[in-house]
């Protein structure tokens, strides 16, 4: 196991990719905080799955916009695991509006959860680590949203975009205190919730099909390429990547601008 006795935070993991996050890095022997907004079902099964696969696991209920929140997340994690050594910031509120529709509230919801949450939980996992002596990982979700204007995505790629520019900062400051800091850019992701006999289909949606053309793996990524890639940048065999952002995408970035053949 990578991973074997690690202590792991991650926010936005009730479900989908999140979710494919948390059962990785316990499938490698990290014991698992889950983190979210609400608990429903989708928690409870989360909860379920990770627990059946063995290990401590916790759950925190908590709007990592809320800064208050955010230090009663890691109040009681610490309490309950003693120490951090891994967090993934995966939450996300995304409102789809263009440029005029945009509110100043919906601006509010998507910067606080999406960049302002991001950096809070950054930074008392940092203090954490700098306190416990042993230091840490921490990876951020970002997108390929970050490099490119999609429609209707003008805050959704701000938080992005910051989120990288968080992450080399964060890289650079800590420097000494043996945390690395890094990103991940996940292309197009198919992370429904599908019912388990409906697995098969995940990737194959007929949504993804007009765009399958550009991608050169020519199939939609799946929650546990961007969960594999958390594992691999919260292990040792990453020790030497820090402040960087790798995109997961099958290639979609690198022929963006290709024209069709």
């Amino acid at each position: 196991m990578l991973l074997k006795g690690a202590k792991a935070l991650i926010t936005g993991s009730r479900r989908g990719i999140g979710r494919e996050i948390a059962v990785k890095l316990a499938e490698e022997g990290a014991d698992i905080g889950l983190n979210d907004i609400e608990y429903d079902q989708a928690a409870i099964d989360t909860m379920k799955k990770i627990d059946d696969i063995g290990g401590n696991t916790s759950w925190h209920l908590a709007d990592i916009a809320d800064t208050g929140q955010v230090n009663k997340m890691f109040d009681d994690f610490l309490n309950l695991h003693g120490r951090i050594d891994i967090l993934v910031n995966n939450a996300v509120a995304r409102r789809v509006r263009s440029v005029l529709e945009i509110s100043e509230r919906d601006w509010d919801l998507e910067i606080g959860s999406g960049l302002k949450g991001y950096f809070m939980c950054s930074q008392r996992a940092a203090k954490e680590m700098i306190s416990q002596g042993t230091g840490g990982n921490i990876v951020s979700i970002s997108s390929i949203h970050a490099f490119a204007a999609f429609p209707d995505d003008l805050v959704y790629g701000v938080c992005k975009a910051g989120i990288i520019r968080m992450t080399k900062s964060l890289a650079l400051d800590l420097s000494g205190h043996n945390i690395r800091a890094n990103c991940i850019a996940p292309g197009y992701i198919d992370s429904r919730l599908l019912d388990p006999k409906d697995e098969y289909l995940r990737g194959k949606g007929d949504n993804y099909q007009e765009v399958m053309h550009t991608i050169p793996s020519r199939r939609a990524g799946l929650p546990s390429d961007i969960a594999g890639t958390v594992v691999l940048l919260s292990s040792s065999y990453a020790d030497y990547v820090n402040g960087e952002c790798i995109t997961v995408d099958g290639g979609y970035m690198a022929g963006l601008y290709t024209p069709e053949v």
